[in-house]
């Protein structure tokens, strides 16, 4: 009777350490590997566009880490509107054409993890969408139906004046190419 006890203790402590084993693991597997913040910093579009207009040209070239800074800047304002279910601590975007990658770490309660999202972008006049395509922690791929985001959207237009209005957006390797209409008579009211 007390080697039934001692044997059935025994077992029952073995897959106690199995468990925390099993949980280890885990929060090992998920944790972020890289440090990331929420700050971006703005992109400067007034120099932008007094190069458009010293120069007479309609177009403006976005670089991909400015694309990054104003999509990570919309998904701190998407985040602020939206229950994600989890906690996002952190976020770096990278473009590539039309595939916007974000490295993002985030809390699911007090577990902490890191993920990849990756994005589709599409323009339709001024605004710029991010389309949530899959979520990847260490290249395993997370459901749908676990983790969806909305669309993302930027407005470019936001960051623009009034007498300028965008036209088309062209996705480059190196960035985005907006191509605009210009209300030329209003130009004098950049100076001021």
């Amino acid at each position: 009777m007390v080697r039934r006890k001692k044997r059935a203790g025994r077992f029952l402590f073995g897959i106690f350490i199995l468990l925390l084993v099993i949980i280890g693991a885990a929060v090992w597997f998920v944790y972020p590997t890289q440090s990331l913040d929420m700050r971006y910093r703005s992109v400067d579009f007034k120099d932008k566009l007094m190069t458009m207009v010293s120069n007479r040209d309609t177009r403006m070239l976005l670089s991909t880490e400015e694309v990054g800074e104003l999509s990570k800047k919309n998904m701190v304002k998407y985040i602020s509107t939206h229950n994600l279910g989890v906690e996002i601590t952190g976020a770096d975007f990278t473009m590539n054409g039309t595939t916007m990658t974000a490295h993002m770490n985030g809390k699911w309660g007090i577990v902490p993890f890191g993920a990849v999202l990756r994005f589709q972008m599409s323009a339709e006049g001024s605004h710029l969408y991010l389309t949530h395509q899959s979520t990847t922690i260490r290249g395993v791929e997370v459901p749908q139906n676990l983790f969806q985001l909305e669309p993302i959207q930027v407005l470019l237009k936001d960051y623009l004046p009034d007498l300028v209005t965008v036209n088309n957006v062209k996705f480059l390797s190196d960035g985005l190419e907006l191509n605009f209409t210009m209300d030329w008579m209003s130009i004098p009211s950049l100076f001021k």
